[in-house]
């Protein structure tokens, strides 16, 4: 990649999770996610009927445009009603789940040897650090599978979830609602990631973004439209030559 001649400010770094920070094929995390999941409901759905449930509450939730509702409460809402089953049924199955048995994906996850390198170029330059991964997943989950990176969540100001975010990827609003909660204005902060929707969509808030080409997904339709473009270590790299934050 090129670097600019002149370090540039940026105020925040939004990284995205699994893909950047985090070797993980989705491909194959997914369906044993899934797989994993449905068990728990044996008993009130079979394995097909839950999958089409919970695709079908996912996808409303990332459609979602009610800035009064939560990930969460939008995603129970939906997939209580797909299943006719109370939220006080399903909650504690999920719970559970995430509490004794998301963990043992972790086997699917690959610690990323320059993930660490970006995080560290950072704090030096005193930027803000956004865990900027999709919140479709409770902060349970996303914590879990950051521990698989082999990073600590202290190093971020903010990690969105489905508890505390009322937008998904690649809806523009997701970027604009993290730039409020980080009082940082949109073209202060650069956005690096590896899905060329769900991660680039930033910059249609005025967000720089860096696409990250080491698990790149590539579901555009045409040519990507990226700020920057490179490894996870020529971020790390791209990282140290930016101007020092306040």
């Amino acid at each position: 990649m090129s670097i600019p001649n002149e370090a540039k400010k940026y105020r925040a770094l939004l990284l995205d999770l699994d893909g950047t920070l985090l070797g993980l094929d989705l491909e194959k995390f997914i369906p044993a996610y899934i797989e994993a999941l449905a068990e728990k409901f044996d008993g009130f759905l079979n394995r097909e009927e839950f999958a089409r449930c919970l695709f079908e509450a996912t996808n409303i939730m990332v459609r979602n445009r009610d800035p009064h509702k939560n990930n969460e409460k939008v995603f129970y809402e939906e997939f209580c009603r797909l299943t006719k089953q109370s939220r006080e049924q399903i909650k504690p199955i999920v719970d559970n789940f995430y509490r004794d048995v998301f963990p043992g994906l972790s086997t699917w996850g690959k610690v990323l040897p320059h993930a660490r390198e970006v995080i560290d170029a950072a704090r030096e330059k005193n930027v803000i650090l956004v865990l900027a991964t999709n919140p479709i997943f409770p902060a349970e989950a996303i914590f879990e599978r950051l521990t698989w990176s082999g990073i600590d969540p202290e190093n971020f100001s903010l990690v969105t979830t489905m508890e505390n975010m009322h937008f998904c990827k690649p809806n523009p609003e997701y970027y604009l609602e993290i730039s409020r909660l980080i009082k940082c204005p949109p073209p202060d902060c650069l956005m690096a990631g590896n899905d060329t929707v769900e991660d680039l969509s930033a910059a249609e808030t005025g967000m720089d973004t860096f696409l990250v080409e080491d698990y790149i997904l590539d579901r555009s339709q045409g040519k990507p439209a990226y700020t920057y473009r490179g490894s996870l270590k020529e971020l790390a790299l791209f990282v140290e030559t930016l101007a020092a934050g306040e």
